[in-house]
């Protein structure tokens, strides 16, 4: 019997050290908001593991001891900590970010989730630092991102080449709708109230649908504070330009599970200054005074409210918002050139005729509801763009007499804009997981004014997509994705009596006077679309890794590419619409290459697109009976090509010196049956360079941190590439400096950044600007500060 119980003790004995040598150490690595962290390095002891694309990491084979944790990841804080390990343990560790540190390693790696579409994280931190006065002009140095300037205040983003309706922006999941086929209408988005953007590029369509061609913007401006309590911050620009003054006010609270944030921009700029005393306009010579553009100044004025519900298993949040803004045009640019109109008007701020108001009102709703293995979400949203141009009335018929109402309303759109969204996310297993979402929108646009350029319309779409991801390995990821698409479009009939007494008294017959007097005929059309996408990422290890995708994109034609006639001061010219126009069809290959380490980053991307049935705007044979409009432009469709090449070369030294370089190369052209007539696709950014270098300073200082001063230069190319009715646009090089820290004085912290832009007051030109056919340059020198201070 004694025998038998020592064998047992022993054996008991034996279990219990066995146990105590065969522990376990799992744990999830998250940021402050809860999303997992991929490729977090964890260190225990002599032991390495890197988290997985759900941030979740496993040491197995453990002794009963204490072991030394350290936690890595590029752009946020280290974990170094103690542990004693008794018996297995299950932890959950939230890195906090590294403001620093996400600076000098720009945005590429800040939270890379797991995916295979080439993206990049853009934070607040970032666009508050390199804000400019508009979005698409504060993200200039990213790879493939330019912007199409409209004046000072007023851009819109170009990515891979691609603008205007072939970009998508969505805020808070819901795609942003106006009329953004217009060269010269801005982006109506609040840069200072976004809280994070993700830049998708090449396969975007899938989610998000038509319009996603060239990429996609994912602006999310509904994230929560992240601790209880109130907070606020302030932010500031000054231009010497044109004299901007500008600031941005954020406050919200958090109380356990609900939060509510509401925000405030204004900004008044007066008449920006050019390096140029005169310009060309329909061989007119034009003189600038005092080397200042008439009628650029305008003022924005937006805000934002949000609050929301977030539970363990449900949240929702409502965001509210309103962004408006007037702006001038330069008078030389609207009609027959008049030296009289360009006069100085002895107000730099002054905003005359002609100018354009624009006010975007957005109410959206985001639910969210989890469970074991899913979670279900559901989008609401209403949109409504008005914009309107005036301009004093004029006009060339006899017959036709200033409205009666607002007599000075040249063009006036508004356009209204319901969205109703759900998708199911759901993990199959461990390796598979899937998303399907169904889609349905609203449109109606309205029309006004005493010109006419665009018909009224109305819209209705839906759509339904499937995505499955499959994780095949730790380091090899799979994506596939289809997508249905179905839309209709009804454009009202638009017959102008004017035009038609005009021509009758020009000479014309009835027939040829009706003809052309019936702007818009009754159009309703049908489109229907089929996409797919696969994509695969692939880690070499913990430094080498790729992503490629390859699938199908879809644009749907717009109202103005099929129903508009008449002269766009926009274009400087007399656009038709072709009502037999199919939608849009491309074919995209995309690759992305990365390599890092802590201290370096090299991206390559190379990618491809081919049009089937590309949309543009062609000078036809015929001249406009519109008086003063010239040759007449027609929306036309044809084979294209498109492919180019971004690079992203960034380097920290360990004294403190920071080097980047950014480069873009870009080709394409139609492709016809009359090789004579295959020209590039218009609007097509020259190929570019943009290189910087930084060095830190002050390292030991208390009151001055994250102290950096920097120099930059901005390379373009000739572009001799161009389109038909494009000109030729020389080459420049133009430099910058600048300095920014982080001022600390007891309880006081301020960030700022003093930057100079065309340190040498270059006379330059950009292609894709909107006054680029006038032959005005860009800005000349500009001294700029941003700040922001967080008060609470």
């Amino acid at each position: 019997m004694k025998h038998k119980l020592f064998m047992l003790a022993a054996l008991l004995m034996y279990s219990f050290a066995s146990n105590a040598q065969n522990l376990k150490l799992r744990g999830d690595v998250l940021d402050l908001d809860d999303q997992p962290l991929y490729g977090a390095h964890i260190y225990l002891g002599d032991k390495t593991e890197t988290t997985n694309d759900k941030g979740f990491f496993e040491f197995n084979s453990l002794k009963q001891k204490p072991y030394r944790l350290t936690i890595s990841h590029i752009g946020f804080e280290v974990i170094d900590t103690i542990i004693e390990l008794k018996r297995d343990l299950k932890l959950k560790f939230n890195l906090k970010e590294d403001a620093y540190d996400l600076e000098q390693v720009l945005i590429t790696a800040q939270k890379n989730q797991r995916q295979t579409a080439n993206t990049q994280i853009v934070e607040d931190d970032y666009l508050k630092q390199e804000y400019t006065g508009s979005l698409a002009t504060s993200m200039s140095k990213l790879p493939g991102i330019n912007a199409m300037e409209i004046g000072a205040g007023t851009s819109k983003p170009i990515i891979r080449g691609f603008s205007l309706n072939r970009v998508a922006v969505a805020e808070n999941g819901v795609k942003q709708e106006g009329q953004q086929w217009g060269a010269d209408h801005g982006l109506e988005i609040d840069a200072l109230a976004i809280d994070q953007m993700e830049i998708v590029k090449g396969i975007g369509a899938i989610e998000y649908g038509s319009d996603a061609i060239g990429g996609l913007l994912k602006i999310n401006s509904l994230k929560a504070p992240k601790e209880n309590g109130l907070k606020a911050d302030i932010f500031g620009i000054a231009k010497s330009v044109n004299q901007t003054i500008g600031t941005s006010a954020g406050l919200s609270y958090k109380a356990d599970k609900m939060f509510y944030k509401i925000h405030f921009t204004a900004m008044d700029f007066g008449d920006y200054s050019l390096p140029t005393d005169e310009i060309n306009y329909l061989n007119y010579d034009i003189p600038i005074y005092n080397e200042r553009l008439k009628n650029t100044a305008g003022h924005k004025m937006n805000w934002s409210g949000q609050v929301g519900y977030q539970g363990e298993t449900f949240e929702s949040a409502i965001h509210v918002s309103n962004v408006y803004q007037k702006s001038g045009f330069f008078p030389g640019s609207h009609g027959i050139p008049d030296i009289e109109r360009v006069q100085p008007d002895g107000d730099r701020r002054n905003v005359g005729f002609p100018y354009q108001n624009v006010n975007h009102f957005k109410v959206l709703n985001d639910t969210r509801m989890r469970f074991e293995n899913a979670e279900l979400q559901v989008l609401l949203g209403f949109q409504d763009n008005h914009r309107q141009e005036w301009s004093l009335f004029h006009t060339h018929y006899a017959s036709q007499e200033p409205p009666k109402v607002d007599p000075d309303l040249e063009l006036d759109f508004r356009l209204k804009t319901y969205d109703a969204q759900a998708k199911l996310d759901y993990t199959f297993t461990e390796k598979h997981s899937g998303k399907i979402g169904v889609q349905t929108k609203w449109q109606d646009n309205k029309i006004d004014g005493y010109n006419f350029l665009l018909p009224a319309y109305q819209t209705n779409s839906f759509a339904a997509f499937y995505k499955h991801q499959f994780r095949a390995k730790d380091n090899l990821l799979f994506d596939f994705g289809v997508r249905f698409d179905y839309s209709s479009i009804d454009i009202e009939r638009y017959y102008d009596e004017n035009l038609y007494d005009y021509l009758i008294n020009k000479g014309s017959t009835s027939a040829e006077a009706n003809k052309y007097a019936l702007r818009s005929p009754d159009l309703d059309r049908d489109f229907s679309s089929f996409n797919a996408m696969a994509g695969v990422a692939y880690d070499f290890d913990d430094h080498f890794s790729i992503k490629s995708n390859f699938g199908t994109n879809f644009r749907l034609p717009t109202a103005i590419e099929l129903g508009a006639n008449g002269i766009h001061h926009g274009s400087f010219r007399h656009e038709r619409g072709n009502k037999n126009l199919d939608a849009e069809k491309s074919f995209v290959i995309d690759l992305d290459l990365e390599y890092k380490t802590d201290d370096f980053i090299a991206k390559l991307s190379p990618y491809a697109y081919y049009f089937s049935n590309y949309i543009f705007l062609k000078p036809t044979l015929e001249f406009s009976v519109l008086p003063h409009s010239g040759q007449i432009y027609s929306y036309e469709q044809s084979e294209a090509l498109l492919s180019g090449i971004e690079l992203m070369l960034e380097k920290n030294f360990d004294f403190g010196l920071r080097t980047l370089a950014v480069g873009e190369y870009i080709r394409n052209q139609q492709i016809t049956d009359s090789g004579s007539s295959e020209y590039p696709l218009p609007f097509t950014p020259a190929n570019n360079l943009f290189l910087e270098v930084g060095q830190q300073i002050f390292k030991e200082s208390q009151n001055l941190t994250k102290t950096e001063i920097y120099v930059n230069s901005n390379i373009a190319m000739k572009q001799d590439r161009i389109a038909q009715g494009e000109k030729v646009t020389p080459g420049y090089e133009i430099f910058g400096l600048g300095a920014k820290s982080t001022l600390k004085i007891k309880n006081f912290e301020m960030d700022v950044n003093l930057s100079v832009t065309n340190l040498f007051n270059t006379e330059y030109y950009k292609h894709t600007s909107f006054y680029r056919r006038l032959e005005i340059p860009e800005f000349g020198r500009n001294i700029q500060v941003n700040f922001r201070i967080p008060i609470i």
